[in-house]
This record gives C-alpha cells, structure tokens and sequence, in this order.
C-alpha cells in the first residue's frame, strides 16, 4: 500500500469516525438536551403569525430553542469541515504529485465538484453561525442540529472505497444499501424536519416549508438539490458500471 493510497484511506476512516461520532451526539443532543427559550421571550405567548406574515416562533424550541451542548457540535463540525476540505486538496496534491494545494484544488474541482461546492457551502454556513452563536443571536440551531444526521450515511459511502481497494471490484449490495441510506438520510431527515415544524404549527409538510421565510426555503432548497445532484451522480455511476457489465 502506498503513501499516497494511506492518505486517501485515512481521510476515509477519519471521515467515518466522524460521521458516526457527530451523529450520535446530534440524536442525543435532540432527544435530550433542554433547549432553552431566552428568558425575554419565554413570558410572550406565540400568535399564529409574525409581522411579515410567517408563523411565530417566538417560543418554538426548534427556532428559538438554544443548547450549549449544540453550540459546541456545530463549532466542531466547523473545524472539521475546515480541516477535511484541506485534507482533501491535500492528499489530491500528494496523489498526482502536484507542486502546490492551489493545483491539488483544481484536480478536487474537476473530478469531485458537488463534494467540493457542498464542502464550501457547508464550510461558508457554519463559519456564519458560529459568529451568530459568538454575539448571542443564533437561531434554528435544533433544525441545524437535526441536519447534521445527514452524516449518518458517510460510512457506507466510503465502505465502498474500502472494498474496491481492497478485492479489486464493486459491490452491487453495498452501493444499493448506501444510495438507500444516503437518500433516507439527506431527504428524509428534511422531510422529518418539515413535518415536525409543522405539526408545531398545525400545518402540512408543503404547507410548512412554504411558510419558511424566503432566504430559509431558498436555503433548504440549496441543500435538497446539491444532495439531489450527488445522488443522483452516484446512481448514475452505478447503473452505468452495471449495464457495461451486461453488454
């Protein structure tokens, strides 16, 4: 095994390390963490609707809700997307032996750019929140808490790269189960998130992600299509390996 294939399975391993450990702790944190309202709005009852027409969350612990435990997830996962968008030039420079990071950028922008746009974004959207959380202004942190059992399928994902170092060929049962579990992980967890939002305010799954403030849905949809794009990639991959085997 050579250096350049150990950076590769390491960034792998640690990634799936990772993905277990930040999913775990997301659910925990969610089941059981207290989720506070601040004090300034806990003797207000919510009315059906704010100002601008949108429900009132004032007192909503998905929205207005805040926990120091997911306070400090989210700022490790900010580290870590740092640190792994990195990792990942990093090892792209070291595995085509390239002069400098800005090269191994560019080989990560060609061969992988929806894992390089959602590792941007993701980055971009967490260094905004921290500085949220760091002025005492955060909100939404249960949903963001909540999207972070996106990770849950990571493993699988690089279980696959795994078996293909090591025999030489894919596997068929491992890419179907990881497509399933990447899509109940990426779009359920959305659907999930709707649904329990809305129950709160007696609304529908279309209804409630309709009632989001615009800058809210156009953030969800972001989200859905970028993992729609690399699902969609990844099933694309798979069939056609599979149809060139039947020819």
């Amino acid at each position: 095994m050579d250096r350049k294939s150990d950076l590769q399975g390491i960034n792998k391993a640690v990634s799936s390390l990772h993905a277990v450990a930040t999913s775990i702790t997301a659910f925990c944190i969610l089941k059981y963490s207290g989720w506070a309202i601040p004090k300034q709005k806990s003797d207000t009852s919510p009315s059906p609707v704010d100002g601008e027409n949108h429900p009132d969350d004032s007192l909503n612990p998905m929205i207005a809700g805040r926990s120091r435990l997911a306070n400090a997830l989210t700022a490790w996962e900010t580290i870590y997307l740092l640190a792994d968008t990195w990792f990942m030039v990093y090892a792209n420079r070291k595995r085509y032996s390239l002069p400098s990071n800005s090269a191994g950028l560019r080989i990560v922008a060609k061969q992988s750019p929806i894992l390089l746009i959602h590792h941007v974004v993701l980055t971009s959207a967490f260094l905004v929140l921290q500085s949220y959380i760091a002025a005492g202004k955060e909100k939404g942190l249960w949903v963001i808490t909540a999207f972070m059992l996106m990770n849950s399928s990571n493993p699988l994902m690089h279980a696959r790269w795994f078996v293909r170092r090591r025999t030489g060929r894919s596997s068929n049962f491992l890419d179907l189960v990881f497509l399933a579990a990447f899509a109940t992980s990426r779009f359920g967890v959305v659907v999930w998130i709707l649904r329990k939002y809305g129950r709160y305010h007696r609304l529908g799954v279309w209804q409630a992600y309709r009632s989001l403030r615009e800058e809210c849905q156009i953030g969800t949809a972001m989200l859905v299509g970028l993992n729609g794009a690399w699902w969609s990639i990844l099933a694309a991959k798979v069939a056609t390996r599979n149809l060139r085997k039947l020819k």
